[in-house]
């Protein structure tokens, strides 16, 4: 059930995208902060990102004060923790580190859109924009090490903010391994995905993201939530995922933001059912828990 009395419950939803303090980009609220409303809800959990470190730490520390609601760590494999290492992974995995994301700000399709982000990132940028495939338009061997080590793991892939056709061969190659993988921000204009690409790559395994932040001002090129609705039904609700990407000053918190995209679809036709798929059964799955 997700409304209660014309009121919408959150109760054992997932969100796979939440930003919070600490961080070096300024975040409207903390962890522990995002922790605390998110079990006032009932959530079932939240995946805690942030773009230059692992968050995996905090997550497990949070998760020692006994709340339902769980915690999850990611790494988003940018400059600031080494770019594609598989080293790094290993480590990360180890942890139990449960989303491995392909690199964001640091990735060369980020950098030709929006440079180096200094602003957002401000520290110097030592490397140029990773690009995960050599002249062939095969995977680097730093990039087929990255998904050996996850074949088999409790660990899944985003896709960061690669471009569609790294995404693509990335998707060719996790599909042999099965490692499952979310697309991500994949209706955003930094990805910006036709539909067709859409139905083309998602599949048993395989995820597409939408959050709610792209319907705000927070982004380069607001996107009206029609669209959205209208990539949902053209993928099926069976392989999308929902999120908040929340944790900008100028969003509101995780549940606000939550609730409002739900709100949202569902005045545009996406039904409860769709939407338990995308916010309970199918963060499950890709968390690998029962």
């Amino acid at each position: 059930m997700i409304l209660e009395d014309g009121k919408i419950s959150l109760e054992g939803m997932f969100d796979l995208h939440v930003h919070a303090s600490p961080s070096i980009m300024r975040r409207r609220f903390s962890a522990l902060e995002a922790l605390k409303l998110a079990s006032a809800e009932g959530m079932g959990g939240f995946l805690l990102l942030d773009h230059t470190y692992n968050t995996t730490v905090i997550a497990q520390i949070l998760n020692e004060m006994g709340c339902r609601t769980q915690v999850f760590g990611a790494i988003l494999l940018n400059e600031s923790v080494g770019g594609l290492n598989p080293s790094v992974v290993e480590a990360a995995i180890q942890l139990g580190t449960k989303q491995i994301e392909m690199p964001t700000y640091s990735a060369r399709s980020h950098r030709e859109k929006y440079g180096d982000d200094q602003k957002n990132f401000p520290y110097q940028k030592r490397v140029k924009g990773i690009y995960i495939l050599d002249d062939r338009g095969r995977l680097i061997s730093e990039v087929e090490d990255i998904l050996q080590l996850l074949k088999g793991s409790h660990t899944f892939l985003g896709t960061g903010h690669l471009s569609i056709p790294e995404i693509e061969a990335l998707i060719d190659r996790t599909r042999e391994l099965t490692v499952p993988v979310l697309v991500n921000s994949v209706s955003t204009d930094i990805i910006d995905m036709p539909i067709d690409v859409q139905r083309e790559l998602a599949g048993d395994h395989v995820f597409m993201e939408h959050d709610y932040a792209i319907l705000t001002e927070i982004v380069h090129r607001k996107t009206e939530v029609g669209s959205v609705v209208e990539q949902i039904r053209a993928v099926g609700a069976e392989r999308c995922v929902i999120g908040t990407d929340t944790g900008q000053l100028i969003l509101p918190d995780l549940v606000d933001g939550l609730k409002n995209f739900i709100r949202q679809l569902l005045e545009n036709g996406i039904s409860e059912n769709e939407l338990d798929l995308m916010t309970r059964k199918n963060p499950r799955t890709l968390l690998g828990i029962s």
